[in-house]
C-alpha cells in the first residue's frame, strides 16, 4: 500500500505517472488531478511533493538529464586519454539509445515546451550548457595532451551535443542507431575528419 512507501518512492511514482501523461496528452492538457489518479494518490499528496505541474515537469527534465549525463561524468573522471574517453562515451550513448525498451519521447516534449515556456526554456538551456562544458573539458584535455589539434572546444562540443540530441530524437521516433557501424565508421569520421591528407579544409 502506498502509505508504507518512502518519500523517494512516492516522488518516483508521481514522476512516472506524469511522464506518461505529459507524453500522451501534452503538458498543457494534463492536469494535476490526472497525474494523481494515474499515480494512485490524492491531488493533495501530489502537491505535498511538488508545488506545481511545472515543478513536476522540471523534475522530469532533471531526471532525463541525470540518466544521460552519467556517461559524460564517467568519461571525465576516467584516467585515460581524451580520445579514448570520447570513444567509450560514444559507445555508451549508442548502446543506451539502441537498448531502450521505450522511446525517449519526453526528450522531444522538453524541446517543444522550451519553445513555449520561458522558465522551462531556461531550465533546458542550463542542462544543455552543463553538457557543453563537460564535453569541452574532454576536448581541451585532448588538445593539452597533443592528441587533438588546437580547436574551439566549445564549438566542437556543441556539435557533439547536437549528435547526441539527434540520436535521442531518432530513437524517440523509433529509429534505433546501428551501434556497430556508428561506433566504428562514425567515430572514425569524428576523430579523423572527412578530408584526405593534404587537402586544405578551406578555399
Amino acid at each position: 500500500m502506498t502509505k508504507h512507501q518512502s518519500e523517494a518512492e512516492r516522488r518516483s511514482q508521481i514522476l512516472d505517472a506524469a511522464r506518461i501523461l505529459f507524453v500522451e496528452q501534452g503538458f498543457l492538457a494534463a492536469r494535476v488531478e490526472d497525474i494523481a489518479r494515474k499515480a494512485g494518490l490524492s491531488k493533495g499528496a501530489v502537491y505535498f511533493y511538488f508545488s506545481s505541474k511545472k515543478a513536476i515537469f522540471e523534475a522530469l527534465a532533471e531526471q532525463e538529464y541525470s540518466r544521460t549525463i552519467t556517461f559524460l561524468l564517467q568519461a571525465q573522471a576516467a584516467p585515460i586519454p581524451a580520445s579514448q574517453k570520447l570513444f567509450i562515451m560514444a559507445r555508451q550513448y549508442l548502446d543506451y539509445f539502441s537498448g531502450l525498451e521505450d522511446p525517449p519521447r519526453f526528450f522531444l516534449l522538453m524541446t517543444e515546451m522550451a519553445i513555449r515556456d520561458e522558465a522551462i526554456r531556461e531550465n533546458v538551456q542550463a542542462i544543455h550548457e552543463r553538457y557543453i562544458q563537460g564535453l569541452a573539458s574532454i576536448i581541451s584535455q585532448g588538445c593539452d595532451e597533443g592528441i587533438f589539434r588546437p580547436v574551439d572546444a566549445e564549438s566542437l562540443s556543441t556539435l557533439l551535443k547536437a549528435l547526441i540530441d539527434g540520436l535521442s530524437g531518432q530513437s524517440a521516433a523509433g529509429l534505433r542507431p546501428d551501434v556497430k557501424r556508428l561506433s566504428s565508421a562514425g567515430m572514425d569520421i569524428i576523430l579523423h575528419g572527412l578530408l584526405t591528407s593534404g587537402v586544405p579544409s578551406r578555399d
